[in-house]
């Protein structure tokens, strides 16, 4: 068994959405219908290998896939910690926001919208809502979330940050829940 400490690019993939080569006999996968999978990506983004969750912070894949052992030999398996996440994401990180709120017309949309956001830190968060807490963040430019975005994640390098909440004194930046803030609530109430 391989336990690798310096795992490639990872970006989990709760869909099994395939474009060209598919599983032979096999069909797209429903969106969230394996949300145990994870897609391999090498430090270009191009997909290598498929894996899938066996913890938390851990992904099982076959040892070829990193380039540990060739095809088809024995103990064809590697294991794969991800990345702790950390309480503070510095500013300045891109991040994407998804949701069913109100576009232009003011009207809401039939398909699911999405926009890049960036993080502000906490001093230039706090000049637009000084009363801002540690469980919230903001991020924005000249992107916030709309009326019936909220619930949606606020998503950085993969990993959900933070629960679009509401918009600010000023827009942008949008307000978000911060998602760490709440960890110990969170594995409380899902028993982990």
């Amino acid at each position: 068994m391989w336990r690798l400490h310096q795992p490639l690019l990872l970006l989990l993939s709760f869909s099994l959405a395939q474009t060209g080569d598919q599983i032979v006999g096999g069909h797209e996968a429903k969106p969230h219908s394996r949300p145990y999978m994870a897609a391999l990506k090498d430090s270009t983004g191009n997909f290598t290998c498929g894996g899938f969750l066996v913890r938390p912070q851990w992904v099982m894949t076959a040892a070829h896939c990193q380039g540990s052992l060739r095809q088809k030999q024995p103990s064809d398996v590697a294991l794969l910690p991800l990345p702790e996440s950390s309480s503070d994401i510095p500013g300045g990180t891109p991040c994407s926001v998804a949701g069913w709120g109100k576009i232009e017309d003011s009207q809401y949309p039939e398909k699911l919208y999405e926009a890049t956001v960036t993080l502000y830190d906490r001093k230039k968060c706090q000049e637009f809502m000084p009363d801002m807490d540690d469980g919230m963040i903001c991020a924005g430019e000249n992107r916030q979330p709309q009326d019936g975005d909220s619930g949606g994640p606020l998503v950085c390098d993969g990993v959900a940050q933070g629960i679009v909440s509401f918009g600010g004194s000023f827009s942008p930046p949008g307000i978000y829940t911060r998602v760490t803030h709440y960890l110990s609530w969170i594995k409380e109430v899902l028993e982990l």
